[in-house]
């Protein structure tokens, strides 16, 4: 963005790395916020993967900057800023930080949660923000933290649930399923040989990833709704060690290599394990498929 955007704004602050119900919270305080102030909503979030750039650590993200940009224009935000992460942002101070975002924006307001922490070394709090506002005519609104089942919503906590298999409490908290998104890629074919061909979606070495193991799906094709039996984790059947993402899309008969693809997991089926022929893989496949169209997961 090159000059100040006049375009009168209030600031959603936060990482929104997974777009939770908490982040929900605090962008649908901000729409509310805007109506009255007659302003548009900008969403600040960040490019890169900053908790690993802060805790050196290999620190997966839930979903990706382009899956984040996805989900927040499902939520009708259409301005987001994406702050790039580098030397010069992690060494501004607090007071720098507004500053930067006061000549980026015509800014009319923010609204962050209650523990909202900028600026180097984090020092910046809710409180510098609210004096800030009050001096220069702008409004802050805080958010409450948001708990489910009296423990606070949180990024880590539905990496969590993702790493352990439960899908369905993950999904509860990201208030939608959880989805990868990427491009198609070609593999063996073993499935289209065995009559249940499957979509492979190279991952991101830096996506959060689910429990190894086979899940009830879902996916859309030009706009259709198909059930899906998801896969993640090795063949060991076929002699496989490498975990890959591959998808069977229940109904669909179609070439989609080279094309992009959302695949969403609504619940975890069963653990992946080597089948002793091919037919008894089948079998199974049969199962699986079956208790998707019926929804008895």
């Amino acid at each position: 963005m090159s000059g100040k955007d006049q375009t009168p704004t209030v600031v959603a602050l936060g990482y929104f790395d997974s777009v939770h119900l908490g982040h929900r919270k605090v962008i649908e305080a901000a729409k509310t916020l805007a109506d009255e102030l007659s302003a548009s909503v900008t969403v600040f979030t960040f490019g890169g993967n900053l908790r690993a750039m802060l805790s050196r650590r290999d620190d997966k993200f839930v979903y990706s900057l382009e899956e984040r940009r996805d989900i927040l224009r499902e939520m009708g935000v259409e301005n987001i800023y994406v702050q790039p992460v580098d030397f010069n942002f992690l060494s501004m101070g607090k007071l720098a930080f507004i500053n930067m975002l006061n000549r980026k924006f015509n800014i009319k307001g923010y609204v962050s949660g209650v523990d909202y922490k900028f600026g180097k070394f984090a020092k910046g709090t809710t409180e510098d923000i609210k004096k800030f506002a009050e001096a220069n005519s702008q409004v802050y609104r805080i958010v409450d933290t948001l708990t489910e089942d009296g423990k606070k919503v949180s990024t880590s906590r539905i990496k969590t649930m993702l790493s352990s298999g439960d899908i369905k409490g993950a999904n509860i908290l990201l208030d939608r399923p959880f989805s990868v998104s990427g491009t198609v890629v070609k593999d063996r074919g073993v499935g289209r040989t065995l009559g249940y061909p499957t979509a492979n979606i190279k991952l991101d070495k830096n996506k959060q990833t689910v429990k190894e193991g086979v899940y009830a799906g879902h996916a859309f094709v030009d706009g259709t709704r198909y059930g899906a039996v998801i896969n993640f984790g090795s063949r060991p059947t076929f002699g496989g060690t490498e975990v890959v993402l591959e998808t069977h899309i229940v109904g669909f008969d179609g070439d989609l290599y080279g094309k992009s693809l959302t695949v969403y997991f609504d619940n975890y089926i069963r653990e992946i394990r080597k089948f002793f022929s091919e037919e008894d893989l089948k079998k199974q496949l049969a199962a699986d498929i079956s208790s998707i169209e019926k929804n008895e997961y």
